[in-house]
């Protein structure tokens, strides 16, 4: 199909469902450290070799959890001004 917008069938996500739920525990760990070892080789290869990939972690992850903050703050205004009781 020419503009198919569908991905192929088989890069579908395997199917978990005869999975136990302590398999699929374990799996969703495999890949929250999977995700982990990639944070840190993208923090090490931006602070070389000679920096310090624990203040770049707690650098990025302050900035993380700003950005976090500030996102849920611009939903619980979002969702006052949506609620109506500011409107007078």
């Amino acid at each position: 199909m020419r503009h198919q917008l569908l991905a192929p069938a088989d890069l579908d996500p395997p199917d978990v469902a005869h999975l136990t739920a302590e398999q699929r525990i374990a799996l969703w760990a495999d890949l929250m450290h999977l995700c982990e070892q990639f944070l840190l080789a993208g923090l090490r290869r931006k602070v070389g070799p000679d920096g310090d990939v624990a203040a770049a972690y707690r650098e990025w992850h302050s900035a993380q959890m700003m950005e976090h903050d500030r996102a849920l703050q611009h939903m619980l205004e979002e969702l006052e001004r949506r609620s109506g009781r500011n409107a007078r």
